[in-house]
């Protein structure tokens, strides 16, 4: 099930009190393709980053403000979830590739890629404002 907590408006987004997040519909759609990737993952015998994905949904489901940031933390450095392709056969000592490899790899990437944009923007828009000093209190100019 999912969360519903009381919400403020905050740049544009929902955001939750100290208790947890709003499912705003940024969250929702976060949610969605966070649970296809979920399926995809499993239905390919990808277990880590299906493992993955449902620490994240989970998090959704449990109104984490963190969901997004956790989500983010799988694209970075080797062997990242941008790394990963499916439809790859290891048998008889022999690599191959699955007939629907093609098939599985697009749909891969663009669940990936919609579900990163999302947690982006979610995270952007509930980020707090950087403070900047003004101009006269910054660093000398070096001559």
């Amino acid at each position: 099930m999912l969360c519903s907590h009381s919400t403020r408006r905050r740049g544009g987004m929902e955001t939750g009190d100290q208790a947890g997040i709003g499912m705003s519909s940024a969250y929702l759609a976060l949610h969605a393709v966070v649970s296809e990737l979920e399926v995809l993952l499993r239905g390919d015998g990808e277990r880590h980053w299906a493992d993955w994905m449902r620490r994240v949904i989970t998090q959704l489901e449990q109104g984490n403000a963190g969901a997004p940031e956790s989500l983010l933390r799988a694209y970075g450095g080797m062997g990242s979830f941008n790394d990963l392709a499916l439809g790859q056969d290891y048998s008889n000592g022999r690599f191959q590739w699955k007939a629907d490899a093609g098939e599985l790899n697009d749909r891969l990437d663009a669940l990936r890629g919609r579900a990163w944009e999302l947690a982006r923007a979610i995270r952007d828009a509930t980020r707090p404002p950087l403070i900047r000093a003004p101009a006269d209190l910054s660093a000398p100019d070096r001559d």
